[in-house]
């Protein structure tokens, strides 16, 4: 897909002193031999020794004070509207607040809002949306750093080939996971999905029973008709379906297989444990499924993560590569790695004061959710914690000064952010 988020100004930055550095991608796991990141220009110029890497030019120095470093998590499936609400539940700034967590990318399943065109079968208003949704979040970063990959459009009758083509050029290319809405019966979609196949749009499809008004039964055999790129909410969304449909799609169907930590809890372990089995993690994708009051948004896929591992007996740095690198590689983003040329989106994470865990990896395994101490984005600094979010047991130092907060009010109630703490 093509990259439509403005690059900052500089983007220089080196991260250094890190205890474990994990890569998110599956199967490499943490990068051995390692303990600093360079980036240059929004992007990772290098990784390595501190003593054998170059960033003499570079002005902004974090030492990350031998926590973990890991890429920006990426949620995978979000219901979002225009700004940084959520109406469902009346909460502002629920994004900005996901970013300081250590979520840096999300993508649409669906713009939802009171009145949305795709709650009324108007194929003149899901285009209009869906246009208006990927446009708008080309240029606005909640947070000031988060990247939205909004305008996914839901398949609703009347809407033509020629339709795809104009969404595509304007900048949409995701359709909304069928059965959340709309159209979901296989013999009006798939025409939809072969035009929007040949425009580029990566297609979702839910595997669930019908959970709100408008949502849809699909079964595993619509979905092996249907042919998506991802199966959402696979766990359930929330209820799930009888495992029968479940086995059949992980052995019949090659598509990602999304989770989301509010789904089926049963489901969620028995999926992971199957997948194990069968060598195939590497399919697993986290989502919130957000912003329903059936979903903590600002820490869903801090929470996946833990859930996947100490449930499962899953290596932390394997739980951490479902909600980023996986994702990434699903979607063909440039992001959910830590690898040199990818987009520098990093977290710096560490245990809880007094876990069991001597590290984030390890607290994580424990069963305990860890805490995010700092955030960057394209090689800025983005922030330091969420809203009553997990405190660390170390704080990073930035240009030798300690970033951390000094007093209960200011942990519960007022995050770090750039424009206040200027290093």
């Amino acid at each position: 897909m093509q990259n439509y988020f403005e690059k900052p100004d500089n983007g220089d930055i080196v991260i250094k002193n890190i205890a474990k550095i994990v890569s998110g991608d599956f199967h490499k796991g943490i990068i051995e031999g390692a303990d600093t990141i360079v980036c240059r220009k929004g992007k990772i110029a290098q990784i390595g020794k501190e003593s054998e890497v170059d960033f003499s030019d570079i002005n902004l120095v974090v030492d990350a004070n031998g926590q973990v470093a890991i890429p920006g998590l990426i949620d995978g499936h979000l219901h979002n509207t225009l700004d940084d609400y959520a109406p469902q539940r009346g909460a502002v700034g629920c994004y900005t607040d996901a970013l300081l967590y250590g979520t840096t990318t999300m993508i649409s399943e669906g713009e939802q809002g009171p009145g949305y065109p795709r709650f009324y079968n108007d194929p003149i208003g899901v285009k209009a949306t869906a246009i208006m949704a990927a446009r708008v979040f080309q240029k606005y970063r909640p947070g000031g750093a988060l990247k939205m990959h909004g305008g996914a459009v839901v398949l609703v009758d009347g809407l033509t080939e020629e339709d795809f083509k104009e969404m595509s050029e304007a900048g949409v290319w995701l359709i909304a996971e069928i059965g959340g809405g709309g159209l979901s019966k296989p013999e009006k979609v798939i025409p939809m999905v072969k035009w929007a196949r040949k425009y580029g749009f990566f297609v979702s499809c839910h595997l669930a029973p019908p959970s709100i008004p408008g949502s849809s039964w699909v079964t595993s055999d619509d979905i092996l008709k249907i042919k998506p790129d991802k199966i959402a909410h696979f766990n359930g969304g929330s209820t799930g379906v009888s495992y029968d449909h479940i086995d059949r799609l992980i052995k019949e169907s090659d598509a990602g297989l999304e989770l989301v930590v509010n789904g089926n809890f049963v489901n969620f372990n028995k999926i992971l444990r199957q997948l194990a089995e069968r060598d195939e993690l590497d399919r697993v994708t986290f989502g919130s499924d957000a912003p329903t009051g059936q979903s903590a948004l600002q820490a869903a896929i801090n929470l996946a993560i833990v859930k996947a591992s100490c449930l499962n007996g899953i290596p932390a740095h394997q739980a951490i590569a479902m909600g980023t690198g996986n994702t990434a590689d699903l979607y063909g983003l440039n992001t959910g790695k830590i690898e040199v040329g990818r987009e520098a989106d990093i977290c710096i994470i560490d245990n809880p004061p007094s876990s069991v865990g001597r590290d984030a990896l390890e607290a994580i395994e424990a069963g305990d959710p860890f805490g995010a101490s700092l955030t960057i984005v394209d090689g800025e600094i983005a922030g330091f914690r969420g809203h009553d979010s997990r405190p660390t047991s170390r704080y990073c130092l930035i240009n030798g000064k300690e970033a951390r907060f000094e007093t209960i009010t200011e942990h519960l109630f007022f995050p770090m952010a750039p424009a206040k703490y200027k290093f």
